[in-house]
């Protein structure tokens, strides 16, 4: 009986001692469970950190990108570099009036006397037009206009001695020139429409050798800086990136210059433009623009592309100088949000595996030390059974 009873505290103490080491795993799997949620927490506020603090980055990186495109156009007003566009695209021109005037000379020389043939090439070249206001003119060797399609009060007068604002005398420029080279160009200013000043304008003339005609086109220095800038601004209008991703720019007034979804705001003064929530939105872009080199970013409200109701925004601006241009894109926070939601379900998802495997494991603990004790405590009373009889 003595040996029955000890072999029977020692399979207690056995079966105390896996009941311990379950406590203990239990204990264990709970422990790791709430401290893989505390981690995951924890990634999570990092994650809505990090996630705010790379999207301003991504911004601030789009717009200096775009800025950088609009710098590239702007070096390219340089004066010598307005001087090269300008004069390239007057000499494209030339070429073009030059194709039919020689033709229709070579083909009505024979059947017209040489006064009518005249006439009908000076209409011509007065109809002759192309651009926004390009047109040509056409003056003698004496310096008599014998043609100006625009100012026709000139038509018929000798202006050999016509000076410009800065005592130019541009049409002895002319003869000068086509007596030397046949053709060129020529600097000087000139009145333009709709501007009080005479503007800087370029020039280029050339020889019409069967009536010694010297032919004239211009282009205004600051039509090609125009020009210019509406290039840039239907580059950048087309910049897409993501899903809502786009550029606008205004001015510092503030006037809205280029918008690619809300086009009924280009051209117009948004200083008194408000949100939903009565924040004058364009006036502090411009405000924070001019009063930070580097930009800066801006909460508000505004509507996603396709939609009508304004969504909260933030928004990175800067600014370039040169043209007063303040370039802006942002993103809308229901998007950041959205992207912290995916992964607090990713991390809800992998804590549910954890919790799954754990339990699988447990589980598997449990029997196996079941099956354990099972096993030595038929031992113990087999051996116990031999041991009395």
């Amino acid at each position: 009986m003595t040996g029955t009873i000890n072999v029977s505290t020692k399979t207690k103490i056995l079966v105390i001692s896996i009941f311990i080491i379950l406590f203990l795993a239990i204990v264990t799997l709970i422990g790791t469970i709430i401290a893989v949620n505390s981690i995951n927490k924890s990634n999570i506020e990092n994650y809505k950190t990090d996630i705010y603090l790379k999207t301003q980055t991504e911004l601030q990186n789009y717009v200096q990108v775009t800025i950088q495109t609009i710098e590239s156009f702007y070096q390219r007003t340089s004066k010598e570099k307005i001087k090269q566009e300008v004069q390239e695209h007057l000499i494209e021109q030339m070429g073009l009036l030059f194709s039919i005037l020689e033709e229709t000379y070579k083909n009505h020389k024979n059947t017209m006397n040489k006064q009518q043939l005249k006439q009908h090439l000076l209409k011509t070249i007065k109809a002759s037009k192309y651009g926004e206001n390009g047109y040509f003119w056409v003056n003698d060797f004496k310096g008599i206009m014998l043609m100006h399609p625009i100012q026709t009060e000139l038509n018929n007068k000798n202006l050999i001695k016509m000076k410009d604002e800065t005592g130019k005398e541009l049409f002895k420029a002319f003869i000068h020139v086509a007596s030397t080279n046949k053709e060129g160009f020529v600097d000087y200013l000139w009145p333009k429409p709709g501007f009080e000043k005479a503007q800087d304008k370029i020039s280029f003339i050339k020889v019409f050798k069967p009536f010694n005609w010297i032919i004239g086109t211009g282009d205004y220095v600051e039509d090609v800086t125009k020009k210019l800038q509406d290039e840039a601004l239907k580059t950048i209008s087309q910049i897409k990136y993501g899903e809502n991703g786009y550029f606008w720019i205004n001015t510092s007034e503030p006037r809205m210059v280029m918008h690619p979804i809300f086009k009924e705001l280009n051209g117009k003064n948004l200083s008194e433009f408000k949100d939903k929530e009565g924040q004058k939105i364009f006036l502090e872009f411009a405000t924070l623009a001019n009063k930070k080199e580097e930009g800066g970013l801006v909460l508000y409200s505004w509507p996603k592309p396709g939609e009508d109701e304004p969504k909260p925004k933030f928004s990175y601006v800067k600014k370039f100088e040169p043209w007063d241009w303040i370039v802006g894109t942002g993103a809308y926070i229901d998007d950041v949000e959205t992207k912290i939601k995916n992964m607090e379900e990713k991390s809800q998802k992998s804590l549910q595996i954890i919790t799954i495997i754990s339990a699988i494991i447990f589980v598997i603990v449990l029997i196996v030390l079941s099956l354990i004790t099972l096993a030595l405590s038929t031992r113990r009373d087999n051996k116990n059974f031999n041991d009395e009889y």
